[in-house]
């Protein structure tokens, strides 16, 4: 058990409250079993500097990992996702945080906060990869992220595209989480990603939620959304 004093910070949270925007945060984030209190992003980025520069980030970590506030489980996430300490150190904090990610907003912020240097890229995409590999929704949507938005070259690319081939559960958060990812790896790797969707390799709401996302995108050309248009599955039959 932690001797580190959450108290303070939730004052400090407190004081930042935005009742509409925690309403607006609670449909943005629905199914979150954490309570916002409506402290806006630009604000918690500034406190998890704070806490990720000061001594006793480590402390705050194992106080806030399981904590009911909203706003503490995404500053757990950012200060972890920054923290400086070896990768060992760090993929064992990861692992310790994730049973606790409800939502896909934490789960994202966490992916965003990681900056993988150099060294460390090897060991965390053996991580991510395993993690991609999990039942649990949102260990799996993790690795799917993290592959997406860090590990879109080669030597990872084509072990990404197999994961991303090899994809299948029942949670919307991990299927809405591949989808968006097959869209924005399809600008790295578009015959892979067409594969995908040629072949029948997911089922119908993340394949058709692919499509979706691929002609939403400015950077997908317009011959492209039309042939993913084409291979759209309609109910009934494909």
């Amino acid at each position: 058990m932690s001797a580190y004093d959450l108290s303070p910070l939730l004052d400090r949270l407190e004081a930042l409250r935005d009742g509409k925007y925690a309403a607006f945060n609670a449909n943005l984030v629905p199914g979150a079993a954490t309570v916002a209190m409506g402290v806006r992003m630009p604000m918690l980025r500034a406190i998890a500097r704070e806490i990720v520069r000061s001594d006793d980030w480590r402390d705050f970590l194992e106080a806030s990992r399981e904590h009911g506030v909203y706003e503490i489980r995404m500053l757990h996430a950012m200060a972890l996702g920054g923290a400086k300490c070896p990768i060992e150190e760090k993929l064992g904090l990861i692992d310790a945080f994730l049973p606790f990610v409800d939502n896909w907003a934490v789960c994202d912020g966490l992916c965003s906060s990681l900056k993988p240097k150099k060294a460390d890229r090897d060991a965390l995409f053996r991580f991510v990869l395993a993690c991609a590999e999990s039942e649990l929704e949102f260990r799996k949507r993790f690795g799917l992220v993290m592959m997406m938005a860090h590990y879109r070259e080669e030597p990872y690319l084509h072990r990404v595209m197999a994961a991303y081939r090899a994809f299948h559960h029942e949670g919307y958060y991990a299927r809405m989480g591949a989808a968006w990812g097959l869209a924005t790896l399809w600008l790295f790797a578009r015959d892979d990603a067409l594969a995908i969707l040629r072949d029948d390799l997911w089922d119908d709401f993340t394949h058709n939620k692919a499509i979706q996302k691929l002609r939403e995108s400015y950077r997908v050309s317009e011959a492209d959304k039309a042939l993913v248009l084409s291979l759209k599955r309609r109910k009934g039959g494909t």
